[in-house]
């Protein structure tokens, strides 16, 4: 009788070390499992990323503007006049008073439907420095032979830092560049032509042919600056961020 009480118990252990060690090979298979689905949502050359891990927020200068950028056009879109606020530089005129919060509410509307077709990775062009940044797409040709006008283009967002160091959007463009009438010229005069009007070789976000005054000949307020320079007269600003101040 003794024999076999042993016996029992030394089954029941077996038994026992059986199942813990299933349990415990079930577990590293599971969390295997979810390590490999995690992989598929990790960018390649980033950390190994573990079920429990929450993953950092990136710190690339694009991101955090494009943040903002995001933001400013969910407030645009809420009607959220606080909201903006916090996220541009300065706040429309038209926005500050309450007797035109009708208008105010138009352009809030054509804001977030100009600006919520903008992807981020078509803002290929990243110029920034300790005070401003701008992102801008590559050039894109439209031709339209019904309206007989061919136009050279690309979004662009300008943002500049505020006292407190945080990066507020200063002025945006879905469609910034030039466009001509075409009518008996040739293919090649067309886009020397719109080339000259929208090219920006010193990448300050101001077209070289504006720069110039060029597109404005007889007007006296035009302040022309170097195409050749970003910050023409040394101030630290960009030509093409200064114009909006």
């Amino acid at each position: 009788m003794a024999k076999k009480i042993i016996l029992f118990f030394i089954l029941v252990a077996i038994l026992a070390s059986f199942i813990v060690l299933s349990k415990k090979e079930e577990s590293v298979q599971n969390f295997e499992e979810q390590a490999k689905s995690a992989e598929g949502v990790a960018e390649k050359g980033s950390a190994p990323f573990l079920p429990s891990q929450t993953l950092p927020l990136s710190n690339d200068p694009k991101d955090v503007a494009w943040s903002v950028f995001e933001k400013y056009l969910e407030y645009n879109k809420t009607r959220d006049l606080d909201g903006i606020r916090s996220t541009v530089y300065k706040l429309a005129p038209i926005c500050e008073d309450p007797k035109t919060r009708i208008e105010c509410e138009s352009r809030m509307a054509s804001a977030y439907s100009y600006g919520k077709g903008l992807e981020k990775e078509n803002f290929t062009n990243v110029w920034s420095d300790e005070r401003q940044m701008i992102l801008a797409s590559d050039f894109w040709i439209e031709d339209s032979d019904d309206m007989d006008i061919i136009g050279r283009f690309r979004s662009i967002i300008f943002f500049v830092k505020d006292s407190s160091g945080s990066w507020k959007v200063l002025s945006w463009s879905p469609t910034k560049g030039g466009a001509t009438s075409k009518g008996t010229a040739s293919d090649s005069e067309l886009n020397e032509r719109i080339t000259i009007w929208s090219e920006d070789k010193d990448e300050d976000g101001i077209a070289d042919y504006s720069e110039e005054c060029l597109d404005k000949p007889n007007d006296e307020n035009c302040t022309k600056t170097d195409p050749k320079q970003k910050d023409s007269d040394g101030d630290g600003w960009w030509d093409g961020v200064e114009a909006y101040f």
